[in-house]
């Protein structure tokens, strides 16, 4: 019995093992959905080009695990389950992408591109996960224009409802919020840039 014992201990221990050396699932943040924003909207400077620059998210934010909830003060997190790709790149490859749809990828610059951005523009989120049934995003953000080394922005919070819980569902609702972002930010592009300045860039 003693024996049994052992080998039912061994036995556990082994499959315990086998589960902590599996490989965990990785969920990537999908492509913003196509927009149906004009690609100059009011408010908008169409001469305008833009860089965005590294976006700030909170550190308990920024790591592999999937966030899926909260539970009071406490963050639920996917088992089994990480991001393909630390979450503040995959937030600035899904808000660049978002900005290019909406403004024209030759106006949204990207790092080693050669030439100089009229406006650098910078995010800090402040809350960017599933909150009571919906993604949150709370975000700061703000334009510093280099011809006038003038700045403006504001302030956006979005929220889309969840259907689920789900690591892939959390996912493409993030990158609908980002969307609506881009939107909001779009709407306020402008450095008063002249048709010649660009021309010597």
């Amino acid at each position: 019995m003693h024996r049994s014992f052992q080998v039912s201990i061994s036995t556990v221990a082994l499959v315990l093992a086998s589960c902590a050396s599996s490989p965990p699932s990785l969920v990537t943040l999908p492509a913003p959905p196509t927009s149906t924003t004009s690609r100059d909207p009011h408010g908008s400077d169409p001469m305008t080009t833009v860089r965005l620059r590294r976006v700030q998210l909170p550190d308990y934010l920024d790591g592999l695990p999937v966030v899926t909830g909260r539970e009071g003060q406490l963050l639920v997190v996917a088992r089994g389950t990480e991001w393909a790709e630390r979450p503040s790149q995959g937030v600035a490859r899904v808000l660049r992408d978002a900005l290019a749809q909406r403004l024209g990828s030759s106006r949204v610059l990207i790092a080693g591109d050669g030439r100089r951005a009229d406006a650098d523009l910078s995010v800090e989120f402040l809350a960017l996960g599933p909150s009571r049934g919906a993604l949150l995003l709370d975000a700061r953000w703000s334009f510093a224009c280099r011809g006038t080394a003038l700045s403006h922005g504001g302030r956006t919070a979005v929220q889309v409802p969840l259907r689920a819980t789900t690591p892939e569902t959390v996912a493409s609702a993030t990158s609908e919020a980002l969307s609506q972002l881009a939107d909001a930010v779009v709407a306020e592009v402008g450095c008063d840039v002249a048709q010649d300045a660009h021309a010597s860039h």
